[in-house]
């Protein structure tokens, strides 16, 4: 009887227990949904596009951010380029409200460029790796190389690629693979001259040209401008870069033929002796404001800064052997390097968006760029003169084969320095330059 009256008490407090237990716990609640606005990264080297309001965003969504990475030379190219191009990633992201974009400007070149980033960052923080970046055009093989950007052939649509100026399609194209677009053209070498000293036809030919009397022509003798120009000449004469192994070569012969003509003009006294003093197109440009040349040599880049001071200065080809050089161009593309493969459809149609002949041609006038695209320059004023010519020189313009620091550039470089400075005959510079490219 005893046993089974502690049973019952024994049971009891189990029963006072359980029942204490369940009224101390708590009932299940839903989680109200809560607002965050849109995050603002900080310390960023460039400027942000975010909302320009808090938007109200619940924490079971998520958005996806687009980052563009560019140097400063692009982004900043002037006030009015710049916000030309942060008004057209405003008006995309506009219409793209579950996206947000973010630009980022790095250095075109050196350990703390674009490519050096993008390597290192890959195997160390992939996550804050671009999604588009812009890059010099001689910088693509390279990324492509270390598979840094991902092909566009077959996401560019047709109509994208068929107005395109020959030289930017073969600037964007690695092997036979499209791995960028092309957005921008640069140098395009040509002359500019003060109509109010030179009131003639301007000849097309060489001899001719270096035959004008009382007119004169300056360059940078001890830059790259030079080079470029006396590798146009080369070429022009009918010289090769490539011998039968495949292998980057210079022809005697034609090298000679295109140092003479730069040693006619000397000796005529057409080419300025201190020509072989300047390095940039900055000094030989001044010298040309000065009046102590009617012709220099420029670029389109230059050209379309400096054509706003004023003076009377009109734009022509280099003359040649039979008719003008062939313009030797650069670049800059826009390459897809997103990592996250479901953002690279993203991208490509943000770049899409961006090469668009409207937003190209308005941003690439107010930057002072050529537009890679011909469609482009309808969003150029109407009246501007200089369009026809230079869409002309681009229609005819070849992908620039080397970069400043090649070892040809280099030679080319020295060779003509030497011949404009008087220090070596045509057929010497020649040899000398071929020498130093095969130690």
């Amino acid at each position: 009887m005893r046993s089974l009256i502690l049973l019952l008490l024994v049971l009891g407090v189990l029963v006072l227990a359980a029942c204490s237990l369940l009224e101390s716990e708590e009932p299940d609640t839903a989680v109200a949904p809560t607002s965050l606005p849109a995050a603002t990264p900080t310390n960023t080297p460039g400027p942000v596009l975010t909302p320009d309001t808090a938007v109200a965003t619940p924490i079971t969504q998520t958005r996806t951010t687009l980052t563009i990475w560019l140097p400063p030379e692009i982004w900043a190219a002037s006030e009015l380029g710049q916000a030309t191009l942060n008004a057209q990633l405003n008006a995309y992201r506009a219409g793209h409200p579950d996206l947000d974009i973010r630009v980022e400007t790095k250095a075109a070149t050196g350990q703390g460029g674009i490519l050096s980033y993008l390597l290192t960052g890959r195997a160390i923080a992939p996550t804050i790796l671009p999604d588009l970046v812009a890059l010099p055009a001689d910088q693509l093989a390279a990324a492509t190389t270390d598979a840094l950007v991902f092909p566009l052939s077959g996401a560019i649509a047709p109509t994208y690629l068929e107005d395109l100026y020959p030289a930017g399609l073969e600037l964007a194209t690695v092997g036979a693979e499209l791995m960028a677009y092309p957005f921008v053209l640069t140098q395009a070498p040509h002359l500019a001259y003060d109509s109010t000293l030179m009131t003639a036809t301007v000849p097309l030919t060489w001899t001719a040209f270096i035959a004008l009397p009382n007119q004169h022509l300056v360059f940078p003798a001890d830059g790259t401008p030079g080079a470029t120009l006396l590798l146009e000449m080369y070429l022009d004469n009918g010289g090769q870069l490539v011998n039968e192994a495949g292998q980057v070569e210079l022809q005697i012969e034609p090298l000679a033929a295109a140092l003479q003509e730069l040693s006619d003009g000397r000796a005529a006294g057409f080419i300025l002796p201190q020509s072989s003093n300047m390095q940039t197109q900055e000094d030989s440009w001044q010298a040309f404001q000065l009046g102590q040349s009617s012709f220099v040599q420029t670029s389109a880049t230059q050209f379309l800064r400096q054509r706003q001071t004023g003076q009377n200065v009109r734009a022509t080809t280099i003359p040649g052997r039979e008719e003008p050089l062939t313009p030797l161009v650069g670049g800059w593309v826009w390459a897809v390097s997103a990592q996250d493969a479901a953002k690279r459809p993203l991208t490509t149609d943000l770049l899409t968006f961006l090469i668009d002949n409207e937003n190209l041609g308005e941003w690439s006038n107010r930057s002072n760029f050529l537009p890679a695209r011909q469609g482009a320059f309808f969003y150029w004023p109407v009246d501007d003169n200089y369009v026809p010519f230079i869409s002309d020189q681009l229609l005819r313009a070849d992908a620039h084969p080397f970069s400043a620091s090649h070892p040809v550039m280099v030679a080319l470089g020295d060779a003509v320095f030497d011949v404009i400075s008087l220090a070596k005959s045509p057929q010497l510079a020649a040899e000398d330059a071929i020498a130093a490219l095969n130690p």
